[in-house]
């Protein structure tokens, strides 16, 4: 069985706390990983993640990678329609197909990273239908379970024109 599938999914909209990652103007980087664990690490010992928890509509944990301005950032979040808080951004994903990758066991920023590389790496070459459109790419986490994780990565994705 195939650990991913590409399905059209409605726009949704993730308010969270925002870091920018430094060392590539690429949204998949190896240069990433410590900064999106510890950001995300200390939004959760701080307490901002508690404080967005009452907004969710899920009781997924999700991230986020969007390139703004040609600068890669990285937000930690609840999916919500709630007023944003303060300090917090909303990034919004659009009504798209998605290249949607799962997979199971393991820290989850090791699971997100292995699902990206994959993606990137392998899936969305020259050779595939389908492209990556530049659109915010989500991390959900399905389990709560960030040490023995269950994940999925959502990466809007594009028919490529054929010529």
């Amino acid at each position: 069985m195939s650990n991913f599938r590409f399905e059209r999914k409605e726009g949704f909209r993730l308010v969270g706390y925002k870091t920018a990652l430094e060392g590539s103007s690429s949204v998949h980087s190896p240069l990433f990983t410590t900064h999106k664990t510890t950001f995300f690490r200390e939004a959760l010992e701080n307490g901002h993640m508690a404080l967005l928890r009452p907004l969710a509509e899920s009781s997924y944990g999700y991230a986020a990678i969007a390139v703004e301005q040609g600068k890669v950032f990285y937000y930690a979040g609840v999916k919500t329609l709630q007023p944003v808080l303060d300090q917090t951004e909303e990034v919004l994903f659009p009504e798209s197909d998605y290249l949607v990758l799962t997979g199971n066991g393991g820290l989850s920023r090791l699971a997100f990273d292995r699902l990206e590389d994959q993606a990137f790496n392998d899936l969305l070459n020259d050779d595939c239908e389908w492209a990556y459109t530049g659109a915010p790419i989500a991390e959900i986490l399905l389990n709560g379970k960030p040490s023995d994780a269950q994940v999925e990565v959502w990466i809007p994705v594009k028919k490529r024109n054929k010529h």
